[in-house]
């Protein structure tokens, strides 16, 4: 599987609250850095991370592009939160090795 069929499939688990598979995808040391917020190491913290921040959480992905073992993700996304809603735009640079996600690098504004 390239890793843009791993993007597509680990991207479609995370926007369908698929946790547990989205983490399948993942390499076992796998770094999520959300830039200017936290940084998750390893694949139990980030899908504790994922499982809960995610909630309420809708995303859409406008575009990627594919460039050897990075695949950059562009979007917006939407955090609703007590009846009210945020939208913001943000790029993910997500990074392969063997076929596994090893890092995401999250950019929201």
């Amino acid at each position: 599987m390239s890793n843009q069929d791993v993007f597509i499939k680990a991207n479609k688990a995370l926007a369908e609250g698929n946790y547990v598979e989205f983490i399948t995808y993942c390499a076992e040391g796998i770094k999520w850095e959300n830039v200017g917020g936290s940084t998750f190491n390893g694949k139990s913290e980030l899908l504790s991370y994922i499982s809960s921040a995610y909630d309420g959480i809708t995303f859409t992905t406008e575009n990627n592009i594919q460039e050897k073992d990075f695949v950059v993700e562009l979007g917006q996304i939407v955090f609703e939160k007590n009846g009210e809603s945020k939208k913001s735009s943000y790029c993910d640079v997500w990074n392969f090795k063997d076929g596994m996600i090893c890092q995401v690098t999250s950019f929201v504004i």
